[in-house]
């Protein structure tokens, strides 16, 4: 089994390079963090993929076209189909997306449509699936789709909660990218579970100004936390 990867979110370029500082072996780009992440503007993504390639990192990115639920109309399916392709013909290693229908199951639809554009090989299911009503029929979708990989925490608030679900997808043949509140001291029975990778967002608030009419609060990777979750997952041996 191959070694667990780990995985750090990734809102700027200098979060890139934080991420590669403290040893991550990939990450997954998008901004409006606060909101659950939206797909970042072309040229931001194309200097921070340099940078990731330069440093050895995978670049995955997020396509989220609006904050909220996870149900699109057919022009959203469009605009995240159109933004899939973008990402992927600049360079991206795969798209991270997906959508739910109003039941709560899987959109199909959308599917389809972005294995005619990209492939699904691809493309990540994103967290739309913890949403989504009935795992078990979930994973059935995904798999008879052609899905290959899912960002799940189990349906749980966060990943730690889940892991009975997270242990689930693994077996059903998904290959799992576990995330939502991964912290270094909870990852052993991520990787003894066989996820494919630990997904964590490592940051700290940072920032120089007070802002007086908007808030000035931001975000940013910590070199540190990143060290700390990468050593933590290589001290654990695969069952």
């Amino acid at each position: 089994m191959a070694a667990c990867r780990v995985e750090v979110v990734a809102s700027t370029v200098e979060d890139v390079l934080a991420a590669a500082a403290g040893g991550a072996d990939r990450v997954e780009f998008c901004t409006h963090l606060a909101s659950g992440g939206l797909t970042p503007g072309r040229s931001l993504i194309e200097q921070a993929m340099a940078v990731a390639k330069e440093n050895g990192l995978g670049f995955r990115v997020l396509i989220r076209p609006r904050e909220g639920d996870f149900v699109y109309t057919s022009i959203e399916r469009q605009s995240i189909v159109a933004e899939a392709e973008a990402v992927l013909s600049l360079g991206a290693d795969e798209a991270v997306c997906g959508g739910l229908l109003t039941n709560g199951a899987i959109d199909e639809v959308l599917l389809t449509e972005l294995d005619k554009a990209v492939g699904l090989d691809k493309v990540v299911f994103h967290r739309a699936f913890d949403e989504a009503v009935h795992h078990d029929e979930a994973r059935r979708q995904l798999k008879a789709a052609g899905v290959q990989a899912v960002l799940t925490s189990g349906g749980a608030p966060r990943a730690v909660e889940g892991l009975a679900a997270i242990q689930d997808t693994v077996q059903s043949g998904l290959e799992v990218v576990a995330g939502a509140g991964v912290q270094s001291n909870q990852v052993a029975d991520f990787v003894r579970a066989g996820v494919e990778a630990v997904h964590a967002s490592c940051r700290v608030t940072c920032g120089h100004l007070e802002g007086r009419l908007f808030d000035a609060a931001r975000t940013r990777v910590d070199e540190t936390q990143v060290r700390a979750l990468v050593e933590a997952v290589r001290d654990v041996a695969r069952p």
